[in-house]
């Protein structure tokens, strides 16, 4: 897998505090695993991860699964509820699929 480019790294210090983070949708999970395991490396007490959508199917991250799940859904293309459609329609009230 590639690695994670950070546009911005946090420049606070974590040892020993907790960090929440919150994610819209969990697909694959790279990017949630890898952001989870870099505050773990600094040091953090504990890190919980929260995500809105939960897409079901198989191709998740070994061994790593988000704290908290909102739903969980089909493998489709999901947007709406704050997730775009190429750029667009970010700001439905409801999450709609391709499908």
């Amino acid at each position: 897998g590639s690695a994670l480019a950070w546009h911005a790294r946090p420049e606070a210090g974590f040892a020993g505090r907790n960090v929440l983070l919150i994610d819209d949708i969990f697909d694959e999970g790279k990017t949630l695993a890898a952001v989870s395991g870099y505050f773990t490396a600094q040091g953090a007490h504990r890190v919980v991860t929260a995500v809105l959508l939960d897409k079901a199917h198989a191709r998740k991250v070994e061994g790593f699964t988000p704290d908290v799940v909102g739903l969980s859904c089909p493998d489709e293309y999901v947007f709406g509820f704050g997730m775009d459609y190429e750029g667009k329609l970010r700001n439905l009230a409801e999450i709609r699929s391709l499908v």
